[in-house]
């Protein structure tokens, strides 16, 4: 009995991990390789399989942009995109209003409005004190506490910061990226919005207590200021429909020859590979393990370190006759093998005002489907893809992460297709280009 008692009281700390690496394991396996070419002739096909259900379908956020009044004619153009810092609750005026000094009390779960108006590069000075219990007992001060396996199946505001931990966030979308705060310290504010607090708690772990938040804005420097830069040359202006005239539309299952065309050419960015790399992970996309074997270790090791793992790799798509140079994803832990956004990057041999020209296919997994080419299961993607495009340049825009952007409508839009997997898609056709920081 004192034996039985022992195992019931170890098994989860014991078993959690194990059960986790491998749900890492079967998804990576099946995330690799689920849009691989059909069965070729001659070889055993597979028997159709078994759809899972699929799960609760989250769109994403509609961005704050201004497009057009209606879907715009079909006919190649260019189209500003006005970005959501440049609306009337984030001009200088407003930034200017603000206080210098707040103080807050956070007693619930949920993101509390400061009320302050924030700069890009702006510093906020910030004290917190109190304590707090989660509802499974551990005690946690505004740096919080280490988590535990159980927290592993927890969706967390943000997953790198420890369970009941001071955040921070600036915007009140989906798309923002929260930061991590803890009881003391200065944080430079990412982009310009207004400034929300939490405490890192999922919706399944309440707390009670609560923590007295002091927030000051230092005196600006009183140093002699340097001399504004010239206003950078808009997008809009550098670019044009012909830009894109031979840049494929879609990406393919195989490097060449007869494969199936795939996802949308959707969207691109101008800049560096470290600007690119940099954007995303501003904007809280993270680059997905290259293989199966990556995965494993990787899954493994964040796992070990009771950290949420959502790199799960994906598959190979073609573009230019060579697979995608960079692949990003952004996802809930624990969603991240059925429903994420993900997209894939490639370099062209273009360049605009002298910096690469990268281009890429953004999608919304929601679930899975049928493959049409071979009777497996494959991811279904939601099939409004313009969605994702707008969603991704909004997420760059609540990161503060392109100095503009435009929407090109090229001189062949593509407006409705499969992917290569037979699910469906439409679109407007515009192509949403940054030009990154």
């Amino acid at each position: 009995m004192q034996h039985s008692k022992r195992f019931q009281r170890m098994r989860l700390p014991v078993l959690a991990p194990v059960a986790l690496y491998l749900v890492i394991a079967t998804a990576a396996s099946f995330a690799s390789g689920q849009t691989d070419p059909a069965t070729p002739s001659g070889t055993a096909q597979q028997s159709p399989a078994t759809i899972p259900p699929a799960p609760p379908v989250s769109s994403p956020t509609t961005p704050v942009l201004v497009p057009a009044a209606t879907t715009p004619a079909i006919g190649c153009g260019v189209q500003a995109i006005v970005s959501m810092r440049d609306n009337h609750l984030t001009t200088a005026a407003a930034v200017a209003a603000h206080k210098k000094n707040y103080e807050f009390t956070l007693d619930s779960a949920d993101w509390v409005d400061t009320g302050a108006t924030v700069a890009a590069g702006e510093v906020a000075s910030f004290t917190a004190s109190g304590k707090i219990t989660l509802a499974d007992g551990r005690t946690a001060t505004p740096d919080g506490v280490d988590r535990g396996w159980k927290d592993l199946l927890r969706q967390f505001p943000l997953n790198s910061a420890k369970a009941g931990a001071l955040v921070g966030r600036v915007g009140n979308a989906d798309a923002s990226v929260p930061f991590s705060i803890g009881a003391s310290g200065q944080v430079t504010m990412p982009t310009t919005g207004e400034l929300y607090l939490r405490v890192n708690t999922s919706s399944d772990l309440s707390f009670s207590g609560d923590y007295k938040v002091k927030l000051t804005f230092p005196e600006p420097s009183k140093a002699k200021a340097a001399a504004p830069a010239a206003p950078a040359v808009p997008v809009s202006s550098l670019i044009s429909p012909a830009i894109f005239a031979d840049i494929p539309r879609r990406v393919s299952d195989v490097p060449s020859g007869e494969g199936n065309p795939g996802d949308m050419v959707n969207f691109g960015l101008v800049g560096t590979k470290e600007q690119v790399l940099a954007a995303f992970k501003a904007a809280g996309w993270v680059a997905v393990d290259k293989s199966v074997q990556d995965a494993l270790i990787n899954g493994l090791l964040k796992t070990l370190s009771r950290e949420a793992y959502t790199a799960m790799p994906m598959s190979t798509l073609y573009l230019f006759g060579r697979p995608q140079d960079i692949s990003f994803a952004r996802a809930d832990p624990l969603m991240v093998a059925a429903e994420r956004h993900h997209l894939r990057v490639w370099q062209t041999d273009k360049t605009i005002d002298g910096r690469p020209l990268w281009v890429g296919s953004a999608t919304h997994d929601i679930g899975f489907e049928k493959d049409q080419r071979n009777g497996g299961v494959t991811h279904k993607i939601d099939p409004e893809i313009d969605k994702e495009r707008d969603y991704l340049v909004h997420t760059f825009d609540a990161a503060g992460a392109f100095s503009s952007a435009a929407y090109v409508t090229p001189s062949n839009p593509l407006l409705d297709a499969k992917t290569a997997t037979g699910g469906s898609f439409r679109s407007d056709g515009r192509i949403a280009v940054m030009d990154l920081k």
